[in-house]
């Protein structure tokens, strides 16, 4: 096998199918405060840059549609509070590890694996030790670990001194978004994105991917 310095894994859309409850949280958020519920196709497309981000397109989506009109902040803040509530209390319901996450996780355990998520880091925390694979891990990074969040370069900084990565890095960023790509590019990583995830493929062959993938498993011809 070759050295490899760090394996670097996205979560949701990437190592877990976290969509059906996501959207679930959302949507019962939503209708809670007498807005109307968005499709699942929409709330796939706003998962990426974490809780945030995915209720302030969320809100906008139910009061605009498309379009980008001004919303209450205090709108906002509300249905963020409780979509952070309800959806810490709903995290497994109908969520699942995709097919070849242990095989993979596994294959490459001898080796520096780490997750960069803009998930809140307990919510990740919570569900790692949910589905018995936290161990594999020898870092965990969320949205709210610091700061910033991905593809803030000062998240590859953290990363980097908390492992004590030195000189030239050999190592790999898996993942499904934009901000994963990102990410991949700031710290020099070879990018490999997975077709099976929540970013469409145009969108993905946009930020200069190196390799794309059906199944984790592919990762063994790569890496």
């Amino acid at each position: 096998m070759k050295k490899i310095d760090l394996i670097c894994y996205d979560f949701d859309g990437t190592l877990c199918n976290t969509l059906p409850d996501i959207v679930n949280s959302m949507n019962v958020v939503l209708e809670d405060n007498g807005l109307q519920a968005i499709s699942e196709k929409k709330v796939r497309s706003f998962i990426g840059s974490g809780i945030s981000e995915l209720v302030k397109k969320s809100v906008y989506c139910a009061l605009a549609g498309d379009n980008n009109d001004p919303v209450d902040p205090e709108v906002l803040n509300k249905v963020g509070l409780e979509m952070g509530i309800h959806y810490s209390q709903h995290l497994t319901d109908n969520s699942y590890l995709y097919e070849d996450t242990i095989e993979i996780l596994e294959h490459f355990s001898a080796h520096c694996q780490i997750i960069v998520s803009n998930k809140p880091q307990k919510m990740v925390e919570a569900m790692l030790d949910h589905y018995g694979i936290k161990h594999y891990f020898d870092l965990i990074v969320g949205g709210d670990t610091i700061e910033v969040c991905k593809p803030d370069p000062v998240v590859w900084e953290y990363v980097k001194n908390e492992l004590n990565l030195l000189g030239e890095i050999k190592g790999f960023m898996v993942g499904d978004s934009v901000p994963d790509m990102a990410f991949g590019r700031i710290a020099e990583l070879t990018k490999i994105a997975v077709t099976y995830g929540y970013n469409d493929l145009p969108v993905l062959q946009k930020e200069g991917v190196d390799h794309f993938i059906d199944h984790l498993t592919d990762l063994i011809n790569i890496i």
